[in-house]
């Protein structure tokens, strides 16, 4: 009967999950390359942050749209972990973001064009820089909650799962 329990498995929500996964990180991807083409190398700028662990941010999205195409419980099992690990990944980039979101105007060694010498121009960088971080935060955010919901969907479509009636085959309702 456990070759019939990946059947179960939910494609149409995990499709969407998966989805708006890779719509975040490459929302973060897209935010550090802003962040780093108008910062200037700093310790903390040199580490490229957003870039690697928005890649990585994206894995589970990747997994989950795999998962959902063939019902392979390695896959699936690999898309939970994944998940996890992108969890970890995004709080790094939220640390990232929190860190960087303080830096103003008035800090005129952080940014990459100093032959602008016009306020008006470092006013408009300044919060370009602080809008990018603000939406990698938000980015981060529902990042975290999506790769949670995928890494909860997959374990409920894993065997081994409490939710797993292995007599009838299905999956008992849950009441969150």
């Amino acid at each position: 009967m456990d070759r019939y329990r990946y059947f179960i498995f939910n494609q149409r929500s995990i499709v969407v999950l998966g989805i708006l996964q890779i719509a975040c990180a490459g929302l973060c991807v897209v935010c550090g390359f802003m962040d780093a083409i108008f910062r200037k190398d700093t310790t903390l700028s040199n580490t490229r942050v957003p870039l690697w662990a928005g890649v990585i941010m994206g894995m589970p999205g990747v997994l989950a749209l795999f998962s959902s195409q063939k019902k392979n419980p390695l896959l699936v099992n690999i898309m939970i972990a994944a998940s996890l690990f992108s969890c970890f990944t995004t709080v790094i980039i939220m640390v990232y973001s929190s860190l960087t979101l303080s830096y103003g105007e008035e800090d005129d060694e952080l940014f990459h064009p100093s032959h602008i010498q016009t306020t008006h121009a470092k006013f408009i960088l300044t919060r370009l820089v602080q809008g990018a971080n603000l939406t990698m935060l938000i980015a981060c955010t529902f990042g975290i909650l999506l790769a949670l919901f995928i890494a909860f969907t997959g374990c409920r479509s894993v065997p081994y799962c409490a939710c797993y009636d292995s007599v009838t085959g299905l999956v008992r309702i849950l009441l969150l």
